[in-house]
């Protein structure tokens, strides 16, 4: 797609109360979206259901610029700018009726390459909803996977990071421009997702991360996956707003049973016994769905024989395994480094999954 056509489709999409089908239907009218942007005025309040408020916008200068200033951002940034009518666009997206015809990628992952699955659930996760996630996606390594969530706290963060663990792509879908993380205390985990996935937003870098982006996200999540998994999430959960996404899209949904008092699991039961969700025991529930065959694993022993660490990391492993729970202060205190410098050191034992975060910048062995 030409540059000019890129940037007209992307003005059209900030003109404000121009939806996704409207332009859709514009665009079936006059072929282009550079074809839209120029019409005259005359032509424009020829259009039935266009208000004036709308016409107006569309040919704006003020809007033009600020398409040209994201491109031009974007370029300085290694932000890839994907049109809905452009190759490297989601080909399971572009299936979706409300996909956005503007995206925004960084990093280094195809999206129309190998399996597609999202792992989403509630930010008040439970040790039982986190180490089930760390058995499920350990069941997907060395396959052709690719694990989504939405980089908040949570299940989507532990998602992600079992996903680095098991050196499987994974993608961050953001209520906002993928020039930031939110939470900045996921900052870590993003970038290091840039290795090996990276993040994908239909909002350009100038949006914040607003309330109602959030919900809006969750339809991205959905139809950038052939199947979406729901580990925990209460009945008003925006873990359900992604499951109803998915099936509205005829994909299908995995969710993790619980215990039946289990406020977090009041949701997953929802979908299970409403026919809206399979009921997710292993990982090769999933894989037989995707048509993969499950591969043989080895038998899980002890950690510190076989995962190679840095002398830093084997140096805060250790102390950890001499005191126990130690606070982050006490920590760079007993190795004598500053906090910046610690950080990424918790961080990769944390990937490792020899190390939990606990409230109160306290850290453990698993």
């Amino acid at each position: 797609m030409q540059v000019q056509e890129k940037q007209a489709l992307m003005a059209l999409t900030y003109v404000q109360k121009l939806g996704t089908k409207s332009v859709q239907d514009l665009l079936a009218m006059y072929g282009t979206a550079s074809e839209v942007w120029n019409l005259s005025a005359k032509e424009k309040n020829s259009i039935k259901g266009l208000t004036p408020e709308i016409a107006n916008q569309i040919g704006s200068k003020k809007i033009w610029d600020l398409a040209t200033n994201e491109i031009s951002f974007c370029e300085k940034h290694d932000i890839q700018i994907i049109s809905k009518f452009e190759n490297d666009y989601s080909k399971l997206l572009k299936e979706c009726v409300d996909a956005p015809f503007i995206t925004f990628k960084r990093g280094n992952v195809d999206l129309n390459q190998g399996k597609y699955v999202s792992i989403v659930g509630t930010r008040k996760m439970t040790s039982r909803g986190k180490d089930f996630i760390h058995e499920l996606v350990a069941g997907f390594k060395n396959q052709p996977i690719t694990i989504v969530s939405g980089l908040a706290l949570g299940v989507d963060a532990e998602a992600h990071k079992a996903a680095i663990e098991n050196g499987l792509p994974t993608i961050g879908v953001l209520a906002h421009g993928v020039n930031q993380i939110f939470p900045k205390t996921n900052e870590r985990i993003g970038l290091k997702m840039m290795d090996n996935g990276g993040l994908f937003s239909e909002f350009s870098t100038f949006h914040a991360p607003e309330p109602e982006n959030f919900l809006r996200r969750n339809r991205i999540i959905a139809g950038l996956c052939e199947a979406t998994i729901i580990i925990e999430s209460p009945i008003a959960g925006g873990a359900m707003s992604t499951a109803t996404h998915a099936n509205n899209y005829n994909r299908d949904v995995f969710a993790l049973s619980g215990r039946p008092n289990d406020a977090t699991a009041v949701g997953c039961h929802h979908l299970i016994k409403n026919h809206k969700a399979f009921l997710l025991t292993e990982a090769s529930d999933v894989l037989n769905y995707l048509n993969i065959s499950p591969r043989k694993t080895e038998k899980v022993v002890q950690k510190e024989l076989f995962i190679s660490l840095s002398q830093p990391e084997q140096m805060l492993y250790d102390l950890l395994k001499k005191n126990g729970k130690l606070h982050i202060d006490k920590i760079a205190l007993d190795m004598r480094m500053p906090t910046y410098q610690l950080m990424p050191i918790l961080l990769d034992l944390e990937l490792k999954n020899l190390i939990s975060p606990l409230p109160g910048k306290y850290y453990d062995l698993n």
